[in-house]
C-alpha cells in the first residue's frame, strides 16, 4: 500500500539516502507505506504504514494507482524481489505534521513536500510513478504494469 498525499501542487514523500557504488550519497524519494498484515485491510495497513514511516496519522480515500516493482538478481538475472502496490488518494488528518516516524524504512532520513511539477529534478523511485503524478489527471492509467527496480549492491 502506498500513499498519494498532496497539498498546494506538492507530493509528500519519504526521503532516503543511499550509497552510490563510487561511494557517493544521494537522496532518493519514494511513496509512503508498506506491506500488508495479515487480518488488515488495505486502509488499516496503509494508516499503520505512515504513522510508522512519517510519524502523522492519514485519512485514506479512494485507489488512484496499480504497479508491480520486479529486482532481478545481479547475478543470473532470476526475480529476487516481486511487490504488487495499490496507492491511495489519503491526506494528512488535521494537526498532523509529517517527518521522520518511529519505525522509519531502513535508509530513510525524513520526509520532503516535492512540487509535483518538478519531480523530474528528483530521484523518484520509481521514476513512473512520478511521471504518472506529472501527467494530465484525465490522462493517467489506472495501471502501469511491471516496472524494474535496479539491483541492490
Amino acid at each position: 500500500m502506498k500513499a498519494l498525499i498532496l497539498r498546494d501542487d506538492a507530493i509528500l514523500l519519504n526521503r532516503s539516502q543511499i550509497r552510490q557504488a563510487d561511494g557517493t550519497v544521494q537522496d532518493v524519494y519514494d511513496l509512503p507505506g508498506g506491506g500488508q498484515e495479515f487480518g488488515e485491510t488495505q486502509e488499516q495497513a496503509l494508516v499503520r504504514e505512515c504513522r510508522e514511516e512519517i510519524g502523522a496519522e492519514i485519512r485514506v480515500h479512494g485507489a488512484a494507482l496499480v504497479f508491480e516493482l520486479q529486482r532481478r538478481g545481479t547475478d543470473r538475472g532470476e526475480v529476487e524481489f516481486q511487490q504488487v502496490n495499490v496507492a491511495f488518494w489519503a491526506e494528512l488528518r488535521e494537526g498532523e505534521v509529517p517527518g521522520l516516524g518511529p519505525e522509519p524504512d531502513h535508509a530513510q532520513l525524513g520526509t520532503a513536500w516535492l512540487p509535483i511539477a518538478r519531480l523530474d529534478r528528483y530521484v523518484v523511485y520509481p521514476p513512473a510513478v512520478a511521471a504518472w503524478l506529472r501527467a494530465d489527471p484525465g490522462s493517467r492509467p489506472f495501471g502501469l504494469g511491471m516496472l524494474e527496480i535496479p539491483p541492490v549492491g
